[in-house]
């Protein structure tokens, strides 16, 4: 989630970067998170979060964090679907995103069929190479990556599965490499149409094996410094 995409959704077009005052432009807030939970928490979670360390369609937290940009760069307004589906390595994996990133709270649904591995696009940032879209940061790989982690500062955020915690989850906090970017004529950034490379940095989650049934996934994130607050419930039917 990222201010860039709130500031879109509340104002039509995106004044320059850090002027904006967000979990997914879609996502360009970052939330960093610092979370204290029992073991016994993380245990009731295993079987469906992916560890950090752990892999889907053979591609890991960062590579996931990556094409939820991609995907988000490139969409037209009003932003990218919430439920969406990608072919990695001839594997489908659902790709869940806010769909909207202003304060507030949201409430979204999903179908997706059992045994099909699910990435939940958490709070992030990321800067690009387009025009003010780094911050007063350069567009050299090292000053983008340094640039997607400035909104991090101060802020927290946590995550469930069914009632249950995702214990330490400081854990999943990722930075991509520099990755390319392409973004069509109509976009929700209003960019000019052109090629550009990209750095994110920020939280998803993983998850496999979810049992044939309803299953309720809830972030919540906060950033004191932008005074911003969000809360978003997926009600995920795997059938």
């Amino acid at each position: 989630m990222s201010r860039k995409y709130t500031r879109t959704v509340a104002a039509g077009r995106a004044p320059a970067r850090r002027r904006r005052a967000l979990a997914l432009r879609l996502p360009a807030i970052g939330i960093s998170m610092v979370l204290s939970l029992s073991m016994a928490a993380f245990a009731a979670t295993a079987g469906t979060a992916v560890a950090p360390s752990g892999k889907v369609a053979g591609e890991g937290y960062a590579y996931w964090l990556q094409r939820s940009w991609q995907i988000a760069l490139k969409s037209p307004p009003p932003g990218p679907q919430v439920c969406e589906t990608v072919t990695v390595n001839r594997q489908q994996v659902a790709l869940l995103t806010v769909g909207a990133a202003a304060p507030g709270r949201y409430n979204h649904t999903c179908n997706e069929p059992a045994g099909r591995p699910i990435y939940v696009q958490q709070l992030s940032d990321e800067c690009s190479t387009f025009p003010g879209d780094h911050s007063g940061f350069g567009t050299t790989p090292s000053q983008l990556e340094r640039c997607a982690r400035v909104m991090f500062k101060g802020a927290a955020a946590t995550a469930s599965v069914d009632g249950h915690s995702v214990a330490d989850f400081s854990r999943f906090i990722t930075a991509t490499g520099v990755y390319p970017v392409r973004v069509p004529k109509h976009n929700l950034f209003n960019y000019r149409q052109r090629d550009g490379r990209s750095a994110a940095y920020g939280y998803g989650l993983l998850l496999s094996g979810l049992r044939t049934g309803e299953h309720t996934i809830l972030l919540d994130g906060n950033v004191p410094s932008a005074k911003y607050q969000i809360q978003v419930t997926y009600t995920l039917h795997v059938h």
